[in-house]
This record gives C-alpha cells, structure tokens and sequence, in this order.
C-alpha cells in the first residue's frame, strides 16, 4: 500500500522526535521556578520575548481549557497548568508525551492535565471544546496542512476561543537566502521551514482577526556574539520594529494571535 506525502512527514517526525527526547532526564524536564512565577505575572513590555508575550496575551488562564496543539515534551503545557489552566495536550511522538507526562508528575499539575499521541488535524476531539488553543514552534512542522489545521482550530474553539501560536519565520528574502550560507548550527527536522506571512493566511478564513507580534530582530546577533547584550537589544527590536513597521520582515519569530 503506498504512503502519501502528508503521512511520510509525519513518520519521519515521530521517528525523528521519538529518537530526540529518550534521554532527557527529570532535571532536564524540570521548570525554574521563577520561569514560571514570570509567566504567572506577564504583562505588556518591551523586553517581553514570544513566550512573555503568549502569556500576557491569555492570562487570566484559570479555569480556561486550554490545549497545547502539538506539545513536545510539555514544557508550554506544564507552563499554562501552573498559571491555573485546566490544559488537554497532544502530540504526535510517543515518546514526547511519555515525557510530558513526566514533566507535568515532576510538577504536580498531572491532575489537571491529559495528555494524548495524535496528529494534528485528526484529534476527534469535540467541537467547541477549548477556550484557548496555543502552541510553539509546532505550525512549521505543519506547514504542508495549514489549511486542514486552521479548520480544526475553528472547530474545536469555542466561539469566542483564541488561537496563539510562537512560530520561527523567514519573511526577508534576503535572511532566508544568508540561512542558507552563514555557517551558524540549526536544530531542525527534515520537513520542517519557517513560515512566512502568506502561510497563515488559512487561518484568515476562520479568524478574520490576526495578528502578528514580532521579536528575534537584532537580537538574532546573540547566535554569534552571544547572550550578554540580551535585554538592551530587545528594548531596541521592540521600538525600531514599532516605528519602522517595514522591519518586521526581518524578524524571525512571531507570535500570531487569531480571534474571530
């Protein structure tokens, strides 16, 4: 019997991811506890990375359903249970979840969370179930079936759910083609690319309402220079990208926010 394109993906991603997290230790899995108190207390500021943001855009999260649309190893899902969600988490590599669940144990949040392997775009879970649905890093190992994701994003939404996603992007030309030549190491599966704006476009069909936070300008320096200049360069990514709009091209994460 052959295999479409869609499902030779999604082996490979299992296989690959499934290989990627079998040694991760409890330390590994474990979540500083000012991270999180961070997270707890997000607002609004200019030195706010993708996840800050994330989490001033949801909070209050108590009492919400949350589902973490593709969850790795659970570190997001941990994250929103701690903030006070009440979070379902699925993903497609066994041995993921195995570790999420794990984290979520180490953590003492396993009592509000469940945890599921499944592929995106084929959860069956019910129509109108989450408040909120969210994710990192997960739509660009999608991006052959955004259309098929956005529909079931609108389905199992609420009327009122927000979609909240931290994706890596590659809207410059110019950037995508330096990705190609500057020796500077990456850590990605075979199948996976960063988005670009006309990517989330399925999205519009369903959430007429997006928008697009930006972050990682200058502050991609860090990859050769190092971390030390960190929060004064992201004080600058957030006002040069506010008052000269035509840079956010350049910037290579952003959070998307889809409400209808």
């Amino acid at each position: 019997m052959s295999v479409n394109a869609p499902e030779l993906i999604r082996n490979r991603e299992r296989e690959f991811f499934d290989r990627e997290v079998q040694q991760l230790s409890d330390d590994e899995l474990r979540i500083a506890a000012d991270q999180v108190e961070r997270y707890r207390q997000a607002k609004p500021h200019p030195l706010n990375t993708a996840k800050d943001a994330l989490f001033a855009t949801l909070l209050p999260l108590s009492g919400k359903r949350v589902i973490d649309y593709g969850c790795g190893t659970g570190d997001l899902a941990c994250e929103l249970a701690l903030c006070g969600a009440d979070v379902t988490a699925f993903d497609l590599s066994p041995e993921s979840v195995a570790k999420a669940k794990r984290r979520a144990e180490l953590h003492s949040v396993a009592g509000r969370m469940t945890f599921d392997v499944a592929a995106a775009g084929a959860t069956n879970y019910p129509d109108g179930t989450f408040d909120v649905a969210t994710g990192a890093a997960v739509l660009h190992h999608l991006h052959t079936e955004l259309p098929r994701i956005a529909a079931e994003l609108h389905r199992i939404l609420r009327p009122d759910g927000v979609a909240c996603f931290i994706e890596p992007v590659a809207n410059s030309v110019l950037l995508r083609g330096l990705r190609k030549i500057v020796p500077v190491p990456t850590h990605a599966t075979p199948d996976e690319r960063q988005l670009r704006y006309a990517d989330f476009e399925p999205l519009r069909k369903y959430f007429p309402r997006l928008e697009f936070h930006h972050f990682y300008g200058i502050e991609r320096c860090k990859r050769v220079l190092g971390g030390w200049f960190d929060r004064p360069v992201r004080r600058i990514d957030h006002y040069a990208q506010r008052f000269l709009p035509w840079l956010r091209r350049f910037y290579g994460i952003t959070l998307v926010v889809a409400r209808r």
